[in-house]
């Protein structure tokens, strides 16, 4: 298949009404993609709702995406993250189960274009950018095996890649999962987080549906220039001021500030007070995410007392201030560790 062939999860409703002749034929065909179990690697000759004559143009115009499931792993706590060859690019996808709905982490690139510290992903490289077919396809795929009762409504574009380094593709990714059909998420369902590119981060409040998620991590630009090199281009006063620009526009947006916390490094008092002064005016949602361990790092999570603490002085200053809890910790499936499955692929499934 062509890099920049069509595939049925990455047509827009109207593309499809077109290819299958009715509007009625799309939605049957998105139903099937949504309600399949397992998700097939290739479409089947016919499917009930649209006539064989119009299925057979989109066997021939948009197939599935080329996709093989390289490994799945387990967590004892119920997550699962899946290694995915898509075209010869291994990326990896996690669902995480909660309570009465299911989040889908999914990767926008194979590797990334960033070189932050923190994420183990960083140590791969950059291979390629995915397409919207390619990123709906996980959550497709991480859909059709998420609990009775908890389906896959949520979204999170948090696995390998930097989101607004391939934003046309993740742009159209969140149109697709958000439009009129199948699978219909809530537009607040889905979350793009990144590293702090700034560019991407004003098209995207400009031109984009759901929430934005800004991994800031530090309180001053010493800080968090060692842990994000491209701090040096767009610092946290840009950033933080594009999130402003967007609630002067009246989006309505909540304003997502993940903080992963290091022990010594960014969780002392006077970080906490610094974050309080730099979220000042902004409705901002803080989640605090003790940094989840990978080999040659060199960086040590804070102590649980020192995430407490951070989160007590937040909470003071009226700030909505969570913990997040690492999940699939065991398998390499917590936030900033999506890399070790990729890289020791055994093209075997568990």
């Amino acid at each position: 298949m062509r890099p920049d062939a069509a595939t049925l999860p990455g047509l827009s409703l109207e593309d499809l009404s077109r290819i299958l002749g009715s509007a009625t034929r799309a939605r049957s065909a998105r139903r099937w993609l949504y309600a399949a179990r397992p998700l097939p690697a290739s479409l089947p000759p016919a499917i009930h709702g649209v006539a064989r004559a119009a299925w057979s143009k989109l066997l021939e115009s948009a197939p599935m995406p080329e996709w093989r499931l390289v490994q799945r792993s387990r967590s004892a706590d119920g997550t699962v993250k899946y290694a995915l060859d898509l075209r010869g690019a291994l990326v990896e996808t996690v669902l995480i189960p909660g309570r009465g709905r299911s989040t889908v982490c999914v990767s926008s690139q194979a590797g990334c274009t960033r070189s932050c510290r923190f994420c183990a992903t960083a140590t791969l490289g950059f291979a390629r950018n995915l397409d919207a077919g390619e990123i709906v396809l996980q959550y497709a795929l991480a859909r059709a095996e998420a609990p009775a009762s908890a389906p896959a409504r949520n979204v999170v574009f948090m696995g390998m890649g930097e989101p607004l380094d391939n934003l046309d593709q993740v742009l159209r990714a969140v149109e697709l999962l958000t439009d009129e059909a199948e699978p219909r998420l809530s537009a607040s369902h889905i979350t793009v987080s990144t590293s702090g590119v700034l560019p991407g981060i004003r098209r995207f409040l400009r031109e984009g549906r759901g929430q934005l998620a800004l991994s800031l991590n530090a309180t001053t630009d010493e800080q968090r220039a060692k842990l994000v090199p491209h701090n040096a281009t767009w610092p946290i006063a840009a950033l933080l001021g594009a999130l402003r620009e967007d609630q002067r526009r009246g989006s309505g947006r909540r304003c997502f500030i993940e903080y992963v916390m290091w022990d010594g490094l960014n969780d002392t008092e006077e970080d906490a007070r610094r974050l309080v002064s730099l979220l000042e005016g902004l409705p901002a949602h803080v989640n605090l995410i003790p940094h989840n361990p990978f080999p040659g790092s060199g960086l040590r999570p804070s102590p649980p007392d020192a995430v407490r603490r951070f989160q007590r002085q937040l909470a003071a200053a009226g700030i909505r201030c969570l913990v997040r809890e690492p999940r699939g910790r065991d398998i390499a499936a917590a936030c900033g560790q999506l890399a070790g499955l990729v890289a020791g692929a055994s093209g075997t499934v568990a």
